[in-house]
């Protein structure tokens, strides 16, 4: 058995490519999966209820093993059918906070401020307006002209981790669903 955590915006497609290739690649292997805030999958990660939390911002404690997985980026896009200046923050967390404070010193109060990535891209696809969103996300919305980049504006860097208990790494199990992520991620 593999217990597996990760924030809700890395299950579709990361973790649900994962999931996929390891029933496919592991039926040995039976698969718990857990949907939590980093602070949640840090704990149970600790105290062994998850073999491996997937997060963007991990904290470093004894006894575990963060590795990076993929870099992602963080776009400012806008949108192009709809008219509006509206500025849509999105809480990427503190290091995102932090670069965008410093990118951006002037008093920029957002019109909008959301706390989930996907409810505020829906809301610029519906409503228009701008912000930041993770760039293998828009791809497919600046291919068919839905939105477009904002020329000249800052992007940043967004890694997404896997983390583990030292104890968890040394079980067979683990690494091979370790390596079969490792492998999804790569695609990335």
């Amino acid at each position: 058995v593999i217990a597996i955590g990760g924030e809700l915006t890395l299950w579709d497609p990361l973790l649900l490519d994962w999931l996929v290739q390891m029933r496919s690649t592991q039926p040995d292997i039976a698969v718990r999966t857990h949907v939590a805030q980093p602070d949640r999958l840090m704990h149970q990660v600790r105290i062994g209820v998850l073999d491996l939390a997937v997060m963007y911002t991990p904290r470093l404690e004894p006894g575990l093993v963060v590795e990076q997985l993929l870099e992602e980026k963080l776009v400012l896009v806008r949108s192009m059918h709809k008219c509006s200046d509206e500025y849509v923050y999105v809480d990427w967390g503190p290091q995102f906070t932090a670069m965008h404070e410093a990118s951006f010193p002037v008093d920029r109060q957002p019109g909008l401020y959301v706390g989930l990535g996907p409810l505020g891209l829906n809301y610029i696809l519906r409503a228009g307006g701008h912000g930041y969103f993770r760039s293998r996300v828009v791809a497919p919305l600046l291919q068919s002209g839905e939105l477009e980049i904002v020329p000249d504006a800052p992007q940043f860097s967004y890694p997404a981790y896997v983390v583990s208990s030292q104890t968890a790494v040394a079980s067979g199990s683990t690494e091979q669903a370790l390596n079969v992520l490792r492998d999804i991620a790569s695609r990335y």
